[in-house]
């Protein structure tokens, strides 16, 4: 292992120098060392947890992100060339920032957001607050569009990311206190579905309706579901109309029964021996 003279971490800079820096990392690629790397990552986790704390504002927790940066941060030291006479730095930021964001692309969000927009999305964000700061107003659509090199249609979807990019659950609390019994965000969303106990409705109709002869059903089927009237009915089958009338009060009449029997035997308590006494609610 090469010794090494450290220097301070105030405000996460590299805790040695550039020089040092750099025989460490020559030292690595002519020999592999694995103690002149292990002594570069310890130099440089500072520099990664300053990288994490960008992303503080994210579902995942900084400890991961942590872990996803010093990959970042292995894969530099893998690929830097000393010979091309940059620092360290301009390739070790970039790798980690960029591990960062491609493990939040892939894990961070519910819904999969392209790598493009997200690039769009935080280029607007930067763009927009400089622009803000020098303009002393919000910038407008075309000076936004000629700063950040994107055409409307991209802005308006990149900042559309950031009102869907970042889902709620139904079961979230949205009272300041969230104390137990506090109003949850389902309780504000949607509507009544007028139509979901029509639905069963015809459910249940259409049930009992397979119970019947066939020429019944048919009958019924006819007579209030394509509208023909009694005498239409007695000429398509060729009966009169009278047994017409006949039948279809004897096919009404066993719809009744079939439709208040299933209504008694689901209303009805569950009393079989070794059972416990089923309760039944009803709206009143």
């Amino acid at each position: 292992m090469i010794p090494v003279k450290t220097e301070g971490s105030r405000n996460g800079r590299v805790s040695s120098s550039a020089k040092q820096t750099l025989k460490l990392l020559e030292v690595y690629r002519e020999t592999s060392d694995p103690g002149a790397r292990e002594q570069l990552v310890t130099n440089y986790v500072p520099l990664v947890r300053r990288l994490c704390r960008r992303f503080r504002t994210s579902r995942e927790p900084q400890e991961d992100l942590f872990q996803i940066g010093m990959i970042g941060l292995l894969n530099a030291i893998e690929k830097f060339d000393p010979e091309r006479g940059t620092s360290f730095s301009s390739l070790a930021i970039p790798e980690v920032l960029g591990a960062i964001l491609n493990y939040l692309r892939d894990h961070g969000s519910l819904i999969k957001i392209p790598r493009t927009l997200r690039r769009n999305k935080l280029t607007l964000d930067k763009m927009a607050e400089n622009l803000a700061s020098s303009l002393g107003r919000w910038p407008t659509m075309t000076e936004l569009s000629e700063a950040c090199d994107l055409s409307e249609a991209e802005i308006n979807a990149a900042t559309e990311l950031g009102r869907i990019g970042d889902p709620r659950s139904l079961d979230e609390s949205v009272d300041s206190d969230d104390s137990e019994g506090s109003a949850t965000l389902a309780e504000y969303v949607g509507s009544i579905d007028q139509e979901f106990d029509l639905s069963l409705d015809r459910l249940t109709l259409a049930t009992a309706l397979d119970t019947l002869p066939d020429r019944e059903k048919n009958i019924l089927q006819l007579r209030f579901y394509k509208g023909m009237s009694q005498r239409q009915i007695a000429e398509q089958i060729e009966i009169s109309q009278m047994h017409v009338s006949r039948l279809e009060r004897a096919a009404l009449q066993k719809l009744r029964n079939v439709l208040q029997k299933n209504s008694a035997a689901l209303n009805a308590p569950d009393v079989r021996p070794g059972r416990p006494r089923r309760q039944v609610y009803t709206t009143g």
